[in-house]
């Protein structure tokens, strides 16, 4: 299709060999025309809240109604749009919304000009050349699907401007595309019989996000996802990252308690539970505050969701204070009665956060910043129990 709105979706695999993992999904561009072919792995979860989630979109969809998934980041909405696209085993055509598009990177638009010429020799010692030029015309992805009967998945939609989703309006409802006056021979666009939609967006408050139009949201049926129940949440994070059930429930309850933080201006999501999952796996790493390691790598993921440097204040501080008490509450050292493992449950004061390598400080302007400690791989563990350096007074 050339260098379109489409191009956006890198085709290819995602590695995961390093922590002994088999991708979701196979992307394949050999299909022709850049479509997809989506072949279905084994490391989707699939409990009660997402089989019955999968099952009635499915079936929606499979009727020939649009389906739409809308909800916070990282909650599973395009995991679940690729999951009912590789199940209907038809090409994919994926697309990303974008402030600068427009309707021409769903439909198509002129790409340049071409020119026929004729040479008329019929009388040898007279040449006569005849040109006639004409625009050039390259269909993309809308227009594409709707002809091969391929299925759209349209990713973030809302965050194209609103106009640059009109062409959905006829497609959706009436199941015909008109193009624009001389795009090509064939102006109308009836959909093939096999053609479906699937939509991804996220709630409209979201920086970047336009408000769709009411009359497109209409044509669709719209499933609102929230965060899953803390045994999906877990489930997922395990079949993700390799980890066993009991450490992903940990991480899960980090997770979920920091949700419920005032002061941290980004709650996480599940892509933050099997990133500290996948990495604590791959290292070896117990998730446990017992290990410095653990609490280093939760600071790491998940200081970012603190207010930024430059807002350094009380909120800041309150935010630090918030994670590293969770991190002890959610994940607490193995029980062994003794005076380090009891003092792991209490909340650090500044001066012990100060003089610890294995928490990370923010300084003001001008002030030294001690360095980490790094991730040390599994033959190099520091011995259970909460080392003094890490002890929480």
């Amino acid at each position: 299709m050339g260098n379109g709105a489409d191009d956006q979706a890198n085709t290819g695999e995602m590695s995961t060999e390093a922590f002994g993992l088999r991708p979701a999904y196979t992307l394949d561009a050999t299909a022709g025309r850049d479509t997809l072919t989506l072949a279905q792995e084994d490391d989707l979860y699939l409990g009660p809240e997402i089989a019955s989630v999968l099952s009635r979109a499915g079936s929606y969809l499979d009727a020939g109604a649009p389906v739409h998934f809308r909800g916070p980041a990282g909650v599973g909405k395009t995991t679940l749009a690729l999951h009912i696209a590789a199940q209907r085993g038809r090409p994919v055509l994926l697309v990303t919304g974008d402030a600068w598009h427009t309707a021409a990177h769903l439909i198509g638009d002129h790409v340049g000009q071409k020119t026929d010429l004729v040479h008329d020799s019929f009388i040898h010692n007279v040449k006569k050349t005849k040109g006639v030029t004409s625009a050039v015309w390259e269909d993309r992805a809308l227009t594409i699907a709707m002809e091969e009967g391929y299925t759209l998945v349209y990713d973030e939609f809302t965050r194209s401007p609103p106009e640059a989703n009109n062409p959905l309006l006829a497609a959706l409802e009436e199941r015909v595309l008109v193009l624009p006056t001389q795009a090509r021979r064939e102006r109308v666009v009836r959909a093939h019989p096999e053609f479906r939609a699937l939509l991804t967006s996220n709630p409209a408050d979201y920086a970047g996000v336009s408000a769709p139009q009411d009359a497109l949201i209409d044509r669709m049926i719209t499933f609102d996802l929230g965060w899953m129940s803390p045994e999906t949440e877990a489930g997922v994070v395990s079949r993700r990252s390799g980890m066993a059930a009991e450490g992903c429930r940990r991480i899960v309850a980090l997770v979920r308690a920091l949700r419920e933080e005032p002061d941290l201006r980004q709650p996480p999501s599940m892509r933050a539970a099997i990133m500290i999952a996948r990495v604590a796996h791959g290292l070896g790493v117990a998730p446990s505050a017992a290990d410095p390691r653990f609490v280093q790598l939760c600071m790491d993921v998940l200081e970012s969701r603190a207010p930024h440097e430059r807002d350094a204040g009380p909120s800041r501080e309150r935010a630090l204070e918030a994670l590293q008490r969770r991190i002890l509450e959610t994940c607490p050292a193995p029980a062994g009665g003794d005076s380090a493992n009891r003092s792991a449950q209490k909340a650090p004061p500044a001066a012990a956060r100060s003089a610890s390598p294995h928490i990370v400080q923010h300084p003001g302007p001008g002030a030294q910043r001690a360095e980490p400690a790094p991730l040390a791989t599994p033959a190099a563990a520091a011995p259970v129990g909460v080392p003094q350096e890490a002890r929480i007074q």
